[in-house]
């Protein structure tokens, strides 16, 4: 069935009549706003028309060419209205197939498949972007079937021999209104509030909403506090409703050798990552989440496209910290975190915390200047950033354990990083004019993810202490 030339559901069109439309309501809008007037308008409309009917022409030719099929071990694509193009994915060269479902695809029952490679960068592969889910679950057994095949036939005869589990982790509704109160969210919701305003403040009459509001003026400073609590609660409660959507029905599957990962109420997604193309463990706690002793844990996988958060693929949410050791020796057993660490020299502390504390001064000076009295309130940032810098040089350190190496450091959430030896793209040393006083180093590692890979530094190192790890790192010494 999947080695005839295929083509994807007719929902396509509408996708692709979506995405083009979608590049071009911007511009659409912004135009109309300069120019219009009454002759304007007029060619205006005339020629929306036109670009409506271009789009719709175009997205159904590039349904009606867009094919897809296996033959010769190959994923093969082909497509393009005025010139053919053909793609050709081999595919020991697919490290993931991702499964993901938006409100269109779930409408009509369908699923977007992305087929991402070792070489995949911002963007995936390939995508078919609406395929019945049986064909989905088709291509991913073809996948299984030949890479079943190419296996040594001594491996073949211990899989038959022993039955391959699945391990299921899914995540507790307590642990979902936990990720949800404490996430982040609330300072995207904001961000996104102030660039909407900032890009249509043309468009805005603040004058009407200034003149609604003037009674305001002469509010009390309670009122304002008031309205400044009502504002924040808002944008928590919107935050909470968007990582309960997001993250609602998030399941874990561990089988054979790749981890499976679903998730979403509405824009449903799947991702499957090998476990080979694992290439460190990230494990994060933010400040509230510390306090309520929750953490995060993240993959950071070779190739793909962005997934979560940047490269980086969340594994689990939030789980107690008491539970993220179980977890990670039934997914990831390779990694294992070690809470005891080597710390940084004392000498380091003062660093720390002058680092935080000199940027706080560099802004309370002007609102001192310029605000007073209220200027004076922003003095309350010196003991906050003190405090900032001791848990950041408390919190910091490193481990070694056979071929794993362990970082930890904050910037503002506290961060682990388990990464093998083998898995290292490069390390290197830094040392400033003032570090080099106290024999202090940063050091830092890079790793392969995503694009163009990520890096880990850690700061005010012991310079023995970064010795070690060189030499730890060194083939020469690791043969």
């Amino acid at each position: 069935m999947m080695f005839e030339p295929k083509r994807i559901h007719p929902v396509g069109m509408i996708l692709s009549f979506a995405r083009m439309i979608k590049s071009y309501i911007i511009p659409a809008i912004v135009f109309f706003f300069v120019g219009s007037n009454d002759r304007f308008d007029l060619y205006f409309i005339i020629g929306g028309c036109c670009l409506a009917l271009l789009i719709v022409v175009t997205s159904i030719l590039e349904w009606w060419k867009f094919t897809y099929w296996f033959e010769d071990g190959e994923l093969r694509i082909k497509h393009g209205i005025f010139v053919t193009k053909k793609r050709y994915i081999p595919i020991e060269r697919i490290q993931t197939i991702n499964i993901s479902a938006g409100i269109v695809q779930q409408l009509f029952r369908l699923v977007k498949v992305q087929v991402e490679t070792a070489g995949t960068g911002i963007e995936a592969e390939a995508v078919l972007s609406a395929i019945k889910k049986q064909d989905a679950d088709r291509i991913q057994e073809v996948l299984a079937e030949y890479k079943q095949e190419i296996k040594k036939p001594s491996l073949i005869e211990e899989d038959q021999t022993i039955p391959q589990e699945q391990t299921v982790y899914k995540m507790k509704m307590k642990d979902l209104l936990v990720a949800a109160s404490t996430s982040s969210g609330i300072g995207v919701i904001i961000s996104a509030v102030a660039a909407f305003v900032s890009q249509f403040d043309e468009l805005i009459s603040f004058e009407e909403i200034f003149e609604r509001f003037e009674f305001l003026t002469h509010a009390s400073i309670t009122l304002y506090a008031i309205l400044v609590f009502i504002g924040f609660f808002i944008a928590w409660i919107l935050s909470i409703i968007g990582v309960l959507l997001k993250y609602a029905y998030f399941t874990v599957v561990k089988e054979e050798d790749e981890i499976r990962i679903s998730r979403g109420i509405f824009e449903k997604s799947q991702v499957s990552i090998p476990l080979k193309r694992i290439q460190a463990i990230k494990i994060v706690q933010n400040p509230l989440r510390q306090l309520l002793g929750y953490k995060t844990v993240y993959i950071e996988s070779a190739g793909g496209s962005a997934v979560d958060e940047g490269t980086s693929t969340i594994l689990f949410p939030v789980v107690s910290k008491h539970e993220v050791s179980m977890l990670m020796e039934q997914f990831v057993p390779l990694f294992k975190q070690n809470s005891r660490l080597h710390r940084l020299p004392i000498r380091s502390k003062k660093r720390y915390m002058i680092r935080k504390v000199l940027p706080a001064i560099a802004l309370i000076l002007p609102l001192i200047y310029f605000f007073q009295p209220w200027g004076y309130t922003s003095l309350i940032l010196i003991p906050i950033c003190l405090v900032w810098g001791y848990y950041s040089y408390k919190d910091a350190g490193w481990n070694i354990e056979g071929d794993q190496m362990q970082l930890a450091f904050r910037r503002v959430s506290k961060t682990d990083i388990l990464v093998y030896r083998n898995r290292l793209q490069s390390v290197k040393t830094k040392t400033s004019y003032f570090q080099k006083k106290y024999s202090l180093q940063t050091f830092e590692c890079t790793i392969k993810t995503g694009l163009v890979g990520n890096s880990f530094p850690v700061k005010d190192m012991d310079d023995r202490d970064t010795d070690k790890i060189i030499s730890w790192y060194s083939y020469e010494t690791g043969k």
